[in-house]
């Protein structure tokens, strides 16, 4: 798959159509409060948040009142994340001191890193002594049934193709902890758990999947947007027989000190 294609994260639009399939989790999960409890917050830390997207959890800082930064790469991102505190940089170069924050945070961003070594030093030259690094990703059953879907779909035009997306191969829950182990010291993998996600309208799967396009086009005959409709047209006939279709998520943190 292209692993960071320009169009990918112009804006957050992308972005937003995968972040609303969480919202039919159930029961609901807050993701982003239980990586920042993890974090182990507390007012007078200040923390760097890389790869900040449209700024989440730079929201739910500010709700708690702590201090933050948000950094990423896309200045798209940076214009939806509407923060007062932000920097265009790179994880791999990060455009801050050393030792300069409490906390580091690292969400769902370094499978989109081609130099994750890099990226793994810099997150730890940004901590000052004693601080924390939590790195967010996701596992190899991740979404597995929605996943299913799509192979099944795209293999009517390119037989035995896999979706091997960025968050279950390059940097996952079963490989991030030797990656990051060549600059942390301790890295603790830690899963949250969570409910199912329950969808009961198509176009909430058909939206996360049409998201994908630019990261899997290349890979496949057919324009992606016949997968999308396959899927959803799959998706619909679970919901008609079932009252959902049922997915679930494999995510889970690294705590890296």
């Amino acid at each position: 798959m292209t692993l960071n294609p320009a169009t990918q994260y112009a804006d957050d639009c992308n972005l937003r159509a995968r972040q609303r399939l969480w919202l039919h989790q159930d029961p609901p999960f807050d993701l982003v409060g239980w990586v920042l409890d993890l974090a182990g917050l507390s007012p007078g830390l200040q923390v760097l948040d890389v790869g900040c997207g449209n700024g989440a959890y730079l929201r739910a800082m500010r709700d708690r009142h702590i201090r933050a930064v948000g950094c990423d790469l896309s200045i798209g991102m940076l214009r939806a994340a509407s923060h007062p505190a932000l920097l265009n940089g790179d994880v791999a170069a990060l455009p801050v001191r050393d030792a300069s924050f409490g906390v580091v945070l690292a969400p769902h961003m370094l499978y989109h890193v081609p130099d994750r070594e890099s990226a793994a030093r810099e997150l730890h030259r940004a901590l000052i002594p004693g601080g924390v690094c939590i790195a967010v990703t996701n596992g190899s059953q991740h979404l597995r049934s929605l996943r299913d879907l799509v192979e099944q779909a795209a293999r009517t035009s390119t037989p035995g193709w896999e979706m091997r997306g960025p968050s279950t191969q390059a940097f996952s829950l079963e490989n991030g902890a030797a990656q990051l182990g060549v600059s942390f010291e301790h890295v603790t993998c830690t899963r949250p758990g969570g409910g199912p996600v329950v969808i009961r309208d198509a176009a909430v799967a058909a939206d996360y999947v049409a998201s994908m396009a630019s990261h899997y086009q290349d890979e496949v005959a057919c324009p992606w947007r016949d997968v999308v409709q396959d899927v959803r047209f799959s998706v619909q006939q679970v919901i008609d027989e079932k009252g959902a279709f049922i997915t679930a998520g494999d995510t889970g943190a690294f705590v890296c000190r």
